[in-house]
């Protein structure tokens, strides 16, 4: 048994792995078109669906210092995919929300397509009820993931 879940601990490591690398080859000519790193664009996608983010929310989210999230910040704010959020729907006022400009909306969209495009594409030869086992075995896996404590492991 112990073996076995070893194996199935590799796979998934692997599998992850897999996916990163894939979808930053599928996404580097779109970050070479918006002039982005990888870890700027994926602080737009953090702030897909129009939420607003603090900077140290990011900072954690990325696991580096606040220093870079900065400097990733500013330059995309400078190329105009993300800005200060001066709404006044935040709860606390003190804090500095960024949220994504038009542009960046649009980087997210296309980011979206291409990735759906492929996914389609390597799903396609798969019944809709192997879909849904997948789907569900992988939510089960993402709540414990964003219920993961990292203190009491």
């Amino acid at each position: 048994m112990v073996k076995n879940l070893r194996n199935h601990i590799d796979f998934m490591g692997m599998f992850i792995d897999d996916v990163n690398t894939l979808v930053a080859k599928l996404l580097r000519d779109l970050r070479a078109e918006y002039n982005i790193s990888k870890e700027q664009a994926n602080v737009i996608l953090m702030l897909e669906n129009e939420r607003a983010m603090t900077l140290t929310e990011i900072t954690e989210k990325q696991g580096v210092n606040k220093a870079a999230v900065s400097r990733r910040i500013k330059k995309l704010i400078q190329s105009d995919l993300v800005e200060w959020d001066k709404t006044e729907t935040h709860a606390d006022q003190r804090l500095k929300y960024i949220k994504l400009t038009d542009k960046g909306q649009q980087f997210n969209s296309e980011c979206k397509s291409i990735v759906s495009n492929i996914v389609s594409d390597m799903l396609s030869d798969l019944s809709e009820e192997q879909i849904e086992q997948a789907r569900y075995v992988l939510e089960i896996i993402d709540h414990r993931l964003k219920n993961f404590n990292i203190n009491n492991s």
